[in-house]
């Protein structure tokens, strides 16, 4: 080694002889306050176990929960997120408070982190004596002081078997009640499609997959062998692009699973009254008018959107655009991006479309429920003279709406479609609807005098897409929604 670069590494050394305490420092501060938050959330789930004793709501019925949903809805509120999110948290709080004390006090003194926590109370969670638990917690400590979580996740696992009252069939019995689908939005138009099933279902899925997809790779490895002739750059004569396949197992994998979901019948549950194999899939996208032309079809400034999620690819938007039964169009005010009205090319005033395009999920602050499983609600209620209009309607969860009617929590309706809830201790917290900011035209638009098209707002009796003089448009107040 030279001396420059000896000196160089005695530097570096030197300078994180000082760093690493810091960083050590701050990672022992971070499990403190981990800590004292879940001392904090088990306090508020004794507050709503309080209360719920006091009200005499017992642990069984509809009412016992609105205690529960109320408190989690102030603190998600406040928090700024969902407060189903945060009832798991105060339950879990409660848990780790209530059934291992040693493992808070390991955290609070920054021994361990939030995601050892985890693992402990994870595994633990399938011994039901005190006095076991006890003697699985002080176990399964010593490991987690020397081990990083994830190491310690299958060790606590087996662990706990050796303490568990229960045997492993008896509890798989139990968890698979709990299988489900669902979808987790990541960045870039991606999605996770994630499932809960027995292991030996997912495993089998996953390996039908994967043979699946060895042979597709397989014969296009003999396709490419056999055609002597091919282009290995993949381009023609005359350069255009010839694309060749060379997907990866995991891409061709992820396709066919998207092919077999997607076309594929139900053969299991087919055939019986309830005929699922005649049940299509229902999307909802928003495309901007202009996107349809295709001038504009690469302009990154008219994106289309799967409504509540993320964007698309433009080209997707046209193809599933091109096939849709019909349209719904969307008038936006060009400053404020506020839905103005929804309508049809005949002319249908329908105020579901309405509420669906300005409100897309629940209106309770955090909540992503979407809105087609949502109620719509009388703001002020129609039995104390609410009228049925979209400034005194909104889209509410099952939840919420329930949370709305049987507690403390309030909301009126301000204009634009804000929603403004005021909790049981009198914080109020607003919901703006979410299409105000998408369809918020870009600040350095120019805006025309005139800010309503006469084109725009033509409600003939019969109005076809050709009836639309595109160049008559000084900005898009339109957005189009297949259906």
């Amino acid at each position: 080694m030279t001396n420059t670069a000896l000196n160089a590494r005695l530097r570096a050394d030197e300078r994180m002889n000082v760093l690493l305490p810091r960083l050590v420092e701050v990672r022992a501060a971070k499990a403190r306050l981990d800590a004292e938050e879940a001392r904090l959330l088990a306090e508020a789930q004794t507050i709503a176990d309080d209360w719920t004793d006091e009200a005499q709501y017992g642990r069984v019925g509809s009412d016992a929960g609105f205690p529960y949903r109320s408190v989690a809805a102030e603190i998600g509120a406040a928090w700024r997120v969902s407060d189903r999110t945060v009832q798991r948290q105060m339950s879990d709080a409660a848990t780790l408070v209530s059934d291992y004390a040693g493992t808070l006090e390991a955290l609070d003194a920054g021994v361990i982190s939030v995601a050892h926590v985890r693992a402990i109370v994870t595994a633990g969670a399938i011994i039901e004596t005190p006095g076991m638990r006890g003697e699985f917690e002080q176990d399964v400590l010593q490991i987690a002081a020397a081990e990083s979580a994830t190491r310690l996740i299958p060790l606590a696992k087996r662990r706990a078997e050796w303490y568990a009252e229960t045997t492993f069939e008896q509890r798989h019995r139990r968890a698979v009640k709990d299988r489900a689908v669902w979808v987790t939005d990541v960045e870039d138009g991606m999605a996770e499609l994630r499932a809960l099933l027995p292991a030996v279902v997912a495993h089998g899925v996953h390996d039908r997959l994967s043979e699946m997809a060895r042979s597709v790779i397989d014969a296009r490895r003999v396709e490419l062998n056999t055609d002597t002739d091919a282009d290995p750059t993949g381009c023609g004569d005359d350069g255009s692009a010839d694309t060749p396949d060379v997907r990866t197992t995991d891409q061709v994998r992820a396709d066919i699973l998207g092919d077999l979901l997607l076309a594929a019948a139900p053969t299991a549950h087919d055939g019986g009254p309830t005929d699922l194999g005649a049940i299509r899939a229902s999307v909802q996208i928003t495309v901007p008018v202009m996107s349809l032309i295709e001038k504009r079809i690469t302009d990154p400034y008219e994106t289309a959107f799967l409504v509540g999620h993320s964007p698309i690819y433009p080209e997707t938007a046209c193809m599933l655009t091109a096939g849709a039964a019909g349209w719904d169009r969307i008038l936006t005010h060009p400053i404020s991006g506020q839905v103005l009205a929804v309508d049809r090319y005949r002319p249908n005033h329908d105020q579901r479309r309405h509420l669906t395009v300005r409100d897309q999920h629940c209106r309770f602050p955090g909540c992503r429920m979407p809105a087609k499983r949502c109620d719509i609600d009388h703001t002020l209620d129609h039995a104390h003279g609410g009228v049925t209009c979209e400034y005194n309607l909104a889209h509410l969860c099952e939840r919420h709406h329930m949370l709305k009617h049987n507690t403390a929590w309030t909301v009126r309706q301000l204009p634009g479609g804000v929603l403004e809830w005021t909790s049981p201790t009198r914080r109020t917290y607003t919901d703006t609807p979410i299409s105000t900011i998408e369809f918020a035209p870009d600040p350095e638009h120019e805006i025309p005098d005139d800010p309503i098209p006469t084109t725009a707002m033509r409600t003939p009796d019969k109005l076809e897409p050709d009836d639309i003089e595109y160049d008559e448009l000084q900005f898009d107040p339109l957005e189009l929604i297949p259906f």
